[in-house]
């Protein structure tokens, strides 16, 4: 797996980590979000991860992003719960190795009498099966483990055209805080209804979620964010999309907010 940030910039802005669709890429995604980066380019910095195994093109990717391949995705067919675990424990990682290789930057920028701080890992972004990523991630967050990484806080998630349950994080207990508001603070399992296994509680820390009204995979959309998501926690956004990442103007807009009230909600909880 690989990562590279979107936007050089000369303040340390919060980042964003952002994780591609099946079939897709991380040159793919970044293009995709290419408007929505230049609304938010002085808030954050996107970066976007590739995923650790080649497969062919996702919907939409070809003709147009041909140039650009290999294509990735995050899981193969055969995939276990222990796989996807260590598929997101190198997810989490990378973005240290991120952190550490910013902050080996920033120091040599001080000696050069330029000082630049590291910006946080607040906040996480998926399309399509990168959602289940970023599932994972505020699951993890949401358990003791999380806290072998102190540099990764992620407050807010969002979820664009997803489908699926969350990438299973191993996770052994869950802690009560990241609640985002007292009526969700009861900690309970949640049955997995292909497997029938026991999950772990509702993810609450906040979220936005992006439901295309012209997306094939809309029902499965809906239902993620039914099962795995806490209503009081989560936002929903609908357009008469597609399966794409907003790009007309009033949507981009409405997007933003969005994503700016998320992140805000989320902040206010972890500030508790």
């Amino acid at each position: 797996m690989r990562c590279f940030p979107s936007l050089n910039s000369p303040m340390p802005l919060p980042r964003i980590a952002c994780f591609h669709g099946g079939g897709s890429n991380s040159l793919v995604f970044a293009y995709q979000c290419k408007r929505l980066q230049q609304l938010l380019a002085h808030e954050y910095e996107f970066v976007f991860f590739d995923a650790p195994f080649e497969r062919e093109a996702g919907p939409g990717v070809l003709p147009h992003f041909k140039e650009l391949a290999p294509f990735r995705t995050w899981m193969k067919p055969e995939f276990l719960q222990d796989d996807e675990s260590e598929v997101l424990e190198k997810v989490i990682q990378l973005m240290a190795d991120d952190t550490r290789r910013r902050q080996k930057m920033a120091g040599e920028h001080v000696r050069e009498g330029q000082e630049r701080q590291v910006g946080k890992w607040v906040g996480a972004m998926g399309f399509s099966q990168g959602t289940r990523v970023v599932g994972g991630l505020l699951r993890w967050m949401q358990s003791a483990t999380h806290s072998s990484h102190p540099d990764i806080d992620i407050q807010f998630g969002i979820l664009c055209m997803g489908s699926a349950k969350p990438m299973s994080c191993n996770a052994s207990s869950t802690r009560s805080s990241s609640n985002c508001s007292s009526a969700s603070s009861s900690v309970h399992e949640l049955q997995d209804p292909d497997t029938g296994a026991l999950e772990f509680d509702t993810i609450r820390i906040p979220t936005l979620h992006l439901h295309g009204l012209r997306d094939a995979i809309l029902p499965r959309s809906r239902e993620q964010l039914a099962l795995y998501y806490d209503a009081e926690c989560s936002r929903l956004l609908e357009i008469n999309y597609h399966h794409a990442m907003p790009w007309y103007t009033h949507d981009l807009t409405t997007f933003v907010a969005l994503f700016r009230e998320t992140h805000e909600r989320g902040r206010n909880v972890a500030e508790a």
